[in-house]
């Protein structure tokens, strides 16, 4: 499994700081794409069990969840990833373009949080009231938290 980078976040995941990795390999190929350079499973670099372990050490004390960004299409490896995250007590998290359904028992049982659908120009991301896309928290029950990216309405 490559990964073309990997940042700090603060918006992916709500109440999370949160390790993102942008991982290469997406079949996707959605309408307006933001990121076509991700197709290309052989683009970015392996991601290997040394690098994870390095990074997720060094973020351990300033970070609460560790998010992939794609990667369900290597499910055996991804799932070795999230195991080994959840061993060190941090929360894990996925973002695809599948739908809830579609997405495995074994990946759900490893997933604190799972973001699904594909992204649809017309109805916005997660951020729009009329997105097709989902994000939920599975642990310790699953609820759909998707309204917490919506604006608020103003206090009179």
């Amino acid at each position: 499994m490559n990964y073309y980078s990997y940042s700090i976040v603060f918006n992916e995941i709500p109440s999370e700081i949160t390790l993102a990795f942008t991982i290469t390999g997406c079949g996707g190929h959605c309408i307006n794409c933001h990121s076509p350079f991700l197709h290309n499973k052989d683009s970015g670099s392996l991601l290997t069990e040394e690098i994870f372990i390095n990074l997720v050490t060094k973020y351990k004390n300033q970070i609460s969840c560790v998010l992939f960004l794609g990667g369900e299409w290597e499910e055996e490896r991804l799932n070795y990833f999230l195991k080994l995250t959840r061993k060190k007590g941090i929360k894990t998290a996925l973002y695809t373009r599948l739908n809830y359904h579609q997405v495995s028992r074994k990946l759900k049982y490893n997933l604190t949080y799972l973001k699904v659908g594909e992204f649809l120009e017309g109805f916005g991301g997660l951020e729009s009231v009329l997105t097709n896309q989902r994000l939920f928290r599975l642990k310790p029950k699953k609820i759909d938290i998707t309204k917490l990216f919506w604006p608020q309405a103003k206090p009179k």
